[in-house]
């Protein structure tokens, strides 16, 4: 059967385009179940159902591009908000802290979304919160997963981001029984599939009452953590938990530590990741591919969305800053509030200032999707419809740039997961070197790259100067 015959979602699943989020198989579990494969959750098709489900289930796919996409997503849920093509609608953007108990200390960098669930939670304005947690008694050995709290205590244990894979299928059966209300936590493709469940009266409006999104890079394979755990000289079948945000009072916010804690040990092990390979968040090693070919940093399905501030006013501060993108009024209210008291130290902040938070981001899920748009029609390859038109990118740097990028994301897991079979986590970086070499040389080697980066960041600089 070739390419274009086949079902959209036998296209999504084998052009690696699935992200692993288990909408599917808990909306059509006679269809669908989640296998891990290569590190990370993969859906898989089950033999044909005997009947078919009132919902096209490629509608709920967040990575299919059968469905709403983010943009008319946005317009459905806050008709009145302000648009901005980067960030999405919104009613307010801001850049701050939280200077109440020790919320900014425990999180990853300002504290925001640890507090926020916890003020939702002591308000009453929800019965509990459905985010990634430290796993327990699992038998696969993952590490984390989502799961529900219901008190302060419970989410402060799942603050700190996790670059790690998850899938959200059990947990949504859980929170869709009954009539209790959910704060619901994602990255932006989790938060548009667990709105397209809703749309299709799949999952209560109350399962996810409010939802929080994670302003994202990219979701990792489960191999990233083992990988910098061998680097810090612990092997996977040591390993206890692991802080991929670890905070360094004595470096910028930007150069945090990797710690992982050891079984039987009660001191963790402590490293910077600029000290460690896989610090290069632009080169991707263990990225999912299916995050190569999405659009959405700010997730804008989401009520409100919280990211770093990586801002050069912030940026050096070694506690840690948010930006913020508030589209709803109970979000909106309630932050406002907390601000007024006190609680929260935020100001506004422009929609260029948030961007420019995050512009290496937005420049590869926008330029770079384009491209890699572009590269599968020129293949004959089946690709998703996005928000981007495909287009080659001009420079044939550039284009190199984003070509060992995507190579990178679909080859590293698997060598990895040969190399640990081997025996020898070494064999990984022989077979890997090669590619990663050629893309650090041509991202090195582009002197006017560079001279651009130098004029934007001092651009910046003077743009933050005026900018509140």
């Amino acid at each position: 059967m070739s390419d274009c015959d086949k079902p959209l979602l036998d296209k999504v699943i084998e052009n690696r385009n699935c992200i692993g989020c288990g909408a599917c198989a808990f909306a059509f579990p006679e269809q669908f179940a989640m296998r891990a494969i290569h590190g990370s959750w993969q859906a898989q098709l089950l033999p044909a159902a005997a009947t078919e489900p009132d919902t096209a289930p490629e509608t709920i796919c967040p990575h299919s591009g059968a469905g709403l996409d983010e943009t008319e997503i946005g317009a459905r849920l806050y008709p009145q908000a302000k648009k901005d093509p980067r960030l999405g609608r919104y009613r307010s953007t801001l850049v701050g802290h939280v200077e109440e108990g020790g919320f900014r200390a425990g999180g990853s960098s300002g504290g925001m979304i640890t507090w926020l669930l916890a003020d939702l939670l002591e308000r009453g304005e929800v019965d509990g919160v459905v985010h990634v947690r430290p796993a327990m008694h699992r038998d696969d050995g993952l590490l984390f997963e989502y799961a529900i709290s219901t008190t302060v205590e419970q989410v402060q244990e799942g603050a700190k981001s996790r670059y790690y894979p998850i899938e959200m299928s059990g947990v949504l059966k859980l929170v869709n029984e009954g009539d209790k209300r959910f704060a619901f936590v994602g990255i932006p493709c989790f938060v548009k599939a667990v709105r397209q469940l809703q749309f299709a009266g799949l999952l209560r409006k109350d399962a996810a009452r409010i939802c929080v999104g994670l302003v994202c890079g990219h979701l990792k394979s489960k191999y990233f953590g083992e990988y910098l755990a061998w680097q810090a000289g612990v092997a996977e079948e040591e390993i206890e938990t692991l802080d991929f945000r670890h905070k360094l009072a004595d470096r910028p916010a930007s150069q945090y530590g990797f710690a992982v804690s050891q079984r039987g040990k009660d001191t963790p092990l402590v490293r910077p990741m600029q000290d460690l390979n896989g610090k290069d968040w632009g080169e991707g090693l263990f990225k999912n591919p299916a995050c190569e070919f999405c659009d959405d940093v700010f997730a804008e399905c989401a009520d409100i969305s919280v990211g770093d501030a990586w801002l050069p006013r912030h940026v050096d501060d070694p506690a840690g800053t948010n930006v913020v993108v508030i589209r709803d009024e109970v979000t909106a209210t309630l932050v406002q509030a907390a601000i007024e008291d006190g609680r929260l130290s935020f100001e506004e902040a422009s929609c260029d200032t948030l961007a420019l938070s995050q512009a290496a981001g937005l420049r590869h899920r926008r330029a770079g999707l384009s491209h890699r748009l572009a590269r599968r029609i020129e293949k004959g390859i089946w690709a998703p419809r996005k928000r981007v038109e495909p287009a080659l990118a001009k420079s044939p740097r550039r284009r190199l740039v984003y070509d060992y990028r995507l190579q990178i994301a679909e080859t590293g897991a698997a060598q990895f997961e040969a190399a640990k079979a081997a025996g020898d986590v070494r064999l990984f970086e022989q077979a890997m070197a090669g590619l990663l070499q050629d893309y650090r040389r041509t991202v090195r080697d582009n002197l006017p790259l560079r001279l651009a980066k130098k004029a934007w960041r001092f651009g910046r600089k003077l743009l933050h100067a005026a900018l509140p």
